[in-house]
């Protein structure tokens, strides 16, 4: 993996045509996963539900094998929910449709749609029998290297940290929802890597007047100055957007420690200078 690219993982939602948004072109999408894997991106996050996999599975058919690579799965389901045939689904649908034999993580999420019990999303101890039990059928497939929990709120994020099967967490984590945050510390306290979804909150925080790439993406950078994040998840739709998100991410890198909205060196590295 090229230097500086460790934290950046390629979001599928929405780069190509899928069930979001069917009519897109889907070109430039299939662009900007070539050109961020030639960059040296190794993580994928994709969601079978979506139907963006056959993309990746394009552009993957296209290259020659890329050592290293890493697929992160999302397996949905309403808490009591049939988890046990909605993980296994997940599993044999995204194995055939990108063309793999193991997953890298099947990432655990609770539909909160489809629960009926809404009162459930509260209960510390249902949320933890949902992690376990997904985390259980998920590593009996025999396909799966780790299993993650991906959480809408603090109860979930609470619950996912008891369970010793969930190998990391992962939350919306942006300057519209920075809740997480101030659950960082908690998540390095259990050990168990963090993963930052969609820092620039889909599109939505990208200042899209902005004269340079480094304010364009100020939000990004936001994201990666705390190292307790171990990635970002980023839906890049062209090359340019991937062109600028790697810059952004190496200069991040470069730069951690710093003040990224004054430039002001942090205390610590101040005094661990002189």
């Amino acid at each position: 993996m090229t230097a500086g690219l460790e934290r950046l993982c390629f979001g599928t939602s929405t780069f190509v045509a899928g069930r979001l948004f069917p009519g897109k072109d889907s070109g430039p999408g299939i662009a900007a996963l070539r050109t961020a894997l030639q960059s040296g991106v190794r993580l994928i996050h994709s969601n079978p539900n979506l139907d963006t996999q056959w993309a990746v599975r394009e552009v993957l058919d296209s290259t020659e094998p890329i050592p290293g690579l890493r697929h992160l799965v999302k397996a949905e389901c309403p808490l009591q929910g049939d988890l046990e045939g909605r993980v296994n689904t997940a599993i044999e649908v995204s194995a055939g449709r990108l063309g793999i034999r193991r997953i890298s993580a099947v990432v655990l999420e609770i539909d909160l749609k489809r629960t009926g019990r809404t009162a459930l999303l509260h209960d510390r101890r249902a949320l933890g029998a949902f992690f376990r039990t997904g985390a259980r059928v998920a590593f009996a497939s025999g396909r799966v290297d780790a299993v993650y929990a991906y959480c809408h709120g603090p109860e979930a994020l609470a619950a996912a940290l008891r369970e010793e099967a969930i190998g990391a967490v992962a939350t919306q984590y942006h300057l519209s929802s920075p809740w997480a945050r101030s659950y960082l510390a908690r998540v390095e306290r259990a050990g168990k890597p963090f993963i930052g979804m969609s820092p620039l909150n889909r599109g939505a925080l990208v200042d899209v007047l902005a004269p340079t790439p480094d304010a364009r993406l100020r939000p990004l950078a936001w994201a990666l100055d705390d190292p307790r994040v171990s990635a970002v998840a980023v839906t890049m739709s062209s090359p340019e957007h991937v062109r600028e998100v790697v810059d952004t991410v190496r200069k991040s890198e470069r730069s951690r420690g710093r003040d990224l909205y004054t430039g002001r060196t942090d205390p610590k590295e101040r005094v661990s200078r002189d």
